[in-house]
């Protein structure tokens, strides 16, 4: 009996899912394709460039972790495109034939072409590149400070302005002023000045979310001295210095761009159809409309509750939660039943806001904030990594001892 052979192309938060899900199949194989080498915990990042992780916690090795696996093939090569007429994924320099095909390949930070000088002038936070890269230049600005020790007078400001008031601008705004707090506060240096400014096009933060988180992100805020600017759009950036469609203009050293995401290119170059932020429109079983062997999961597909019909927010636990829809069909499938309807239900929301501090809700009727929101999204964090480093030294033994 021939295997059937699935593959994941991405390996983010929901490819991650879909593959340990399914590696319990029996004769199936699984290969999992990505162009990087590793798995970016990007929820954990906000930590990472406030030094209260290593760079160890938010990249799992993808060779180690699917060689843990007896049924998983890890892949490092770029997908190119994808020959639905004859099933094949196509990369950079194979094809490979697929029974089932599950498009995980996430989004990217959507740069709008009409803003002047953005593309060239913007930091980001999507890829473990970008991550490293505004660490190593913040660490270095905060150097220079330090440098100037007894030269600089005390207002004299470094000045970090975010764009973006969702979760990944909140929370890294938030992290960066607690950092910068903390780090002048216990050294006791005199060149401390470093602003923050936290532009939203909407007048609240956390916009999509409730009313409580709203409310606990603003004020934490306030309490962390970050400047906010509501119901403003940038319009032009230059090298240190950000126009507004309200006519001001502020000086900065960093913009941190968190305002939108798009699928990835593959995504984009895709002949399918899609909806009009360019996600792939998929049916109730999260299959593309035109491909009913082909799934499509996390940020690059319009995802909805299949009850409710109601749109799921772009979200890891929504990847997740997603993979978990899609494996389940498809062994379904594979065991020659129907691929079944279930609800998607989001179980609840954290956001970290700097330091030890937190808020959110579980269920939509627990509302916790402060050290033990904290510590609650600490543990989730702990609990979805542990796993992964575990398995990772599983697969470093395995090829040890092969």
């Amino acid at each position: 009996m021939n295997k059937q052979k699935i593959i994941i192309v991405g390996a983010g938060y929901g490819g991650i899912k879909a593959l340990i899900q399914l590696s319990t199949c029996k004769d199936i194989e699984l290969l999992l394709i990505d162009k990087n080498s590793y798995h970016y915990l990007q929820t954990d990042v906000y930590d990472y460039i406030a030094s209260q992780i290593t760079l160890s916690d938010i990249a799992i090795d993808l060779y180690t972790f699917c060689s843990s696996f007896s049924n998983v093939t890890f892949i490092h090569e770029e997908v190119l495109r994808i020959d639905f007429t004859n099933n094949k994924v196509v990369t950079n320099s194979n094809r490979y034939m697929y029974d089932f095909l599950i498009l995980s390949s996430g989004g990217q930070t959507l740069i709008p072409s009409s803003i002047e000088g953005l593309r060239e002038n913007f930091h980001g936070i999507k890829s473990l590149e970008n991550a490293l890269l505004f660490k190593q230049k913040f660490e270095y600005f905060i150097y220079k400070k330090i440098e100037n020790e007894g030269k600089c007078s005390l207002d004299s400001n470094f000045n970090i302005v975010i764009a973006g008031s969702g979760l990944s601008g909140v929370e890294i705004a938030a992290e960066m002023a607690n950092y910068a707090r903390e780090f002048f506060k216990d050294t006791g240096y005199l060149c401390s000045g470093i602003s923050i400014t936290l532009v939203s096009s909407t007048q609240t933060l956390l916009a999509s979310n409730s009313l409580f988180m709203q409310e606990n992100a603003e004020v934490r805020l306030n309490q962390l001295e970050i400047k906010i600017i509501k119901k403003a759009r940038v319009v032009k950036v230059s090298e240190d210095t950000l126009w507004l469609n309200n006519g001001e203009k502020l000086a900065m050293n960093f913009l941190i761009w968190t305002a939108g995401i798009t699928p990835s290119d593959l995504i984009l170059k895709m002949q399918v159809a899609k909806n009009k932020k360019e996600q792939l429109e998929v049916d109730q079983f999260f299959r593309l409309v035109e491909h009913k062997n082909v799934f499509a999961i996390g940020d690059n597909a319009a995802l909805f509750d299949p009850l409710s019909k109601k749109p799921l927010p772009p979200t890891a636990q929504t990847a997740e939660l997603s993979a978990d829809y899609v494996s389940y069909n498809i062994k379904r499938i594979l065991s020659n039943h129907e691929p079944k309807i279930k609800s998607i239900r989001i179980k609840g929301f954290f956001a970290s806001l700097g330091g030890k501090y937190g808020c959110g809700e579980l269920l939509d009727f627990v509302k916790i904030q402060g050290f033990i929101a904290y510590c609650f999204k600490k543990m989730i964090e702990i609990f979805y990594r542990k796993p992964l480093q575990k398995r990772c030294k599983q697969g470093l033994k395995k090829i040890k001892n092969s």
